[in-house]
């Protein structure tokens, strides 16, 4: 009789142990989550608008900030303007800035996550642009040395890589 109640007794506490794990564990995968969310919405304000900020260097890995790098700082300067999708990332013209949130982040592997994003315009003054639209966006982000990073926006990187090469071939074809 005695052993039957120790044995139910070490039953429930496993059950209360696992229920414990199990919840320690969601709420760990939530805080990572938010982690990731947050460090998004910080990492949005280095996205690339109408300039690249030299500080932005410190918030993207190595390869993309070289390649926004060399877009924006070492092609002949009526190369990128022929290409607004360079110099408009998420605003246009006309003194609008974006307001961003990030909807939603998923983890892809240990060292990658993809932060969807959406952008609405706002004028300077803090209203919002009631013409312009909610877009959005897809912010890859890599973990370097512990911290998280832009390692591309939008896919943009391959198109920058794309139009370096083009420039290139030019120059060289003469």
């Amino acid at each position: 009789m005695v052993f039957l109640v120790i044995c139910t007794i070490f039953a429930d506490m496993k059950k209360i142990v696992t229920i414990i794990l199990a919840a320690l564990l969601l709420a760990a995968c939530g805080n990572r989550e938010e982690h990731l969310k947050e460090r998004a919405l910080e990492l949005c304000q280095y996205i690339p608008d109408h300039h690249l900020n030299p500080e932005s260097m410190a918030f993207m890995t190595a390869d993309f900030y070289a390649v926004l790098d060399t877009m924006f700082n070492h092609l002949p300067e009526h190369e990128a303007m022929d290409h607004e999708w360079l110099y408009y990332f998420v605003t246009g013209n006309g003194g609008t800035i974006a307001d961003f949130e990030v909807v939603g982040v998923q983890q892809t592997d240990d060292t990658h996550a993809v932060a969807t994003i959406k952008v609405r315009q706002k004028w300077e003054d803090g209203s919002f642009d009631e013409n312009s639209d909610i877009e959005e966006h897809k912010l890859y982000m890599e973990k370097v040395d512990s911290e998280w990073l832009i390692s591309d926006f939008d896919d943009h990187k391959k198109d920058c890589l794309r139009h370096i090469a083009n420039i290139v071939s030019e120059l060289v074809s003469g």
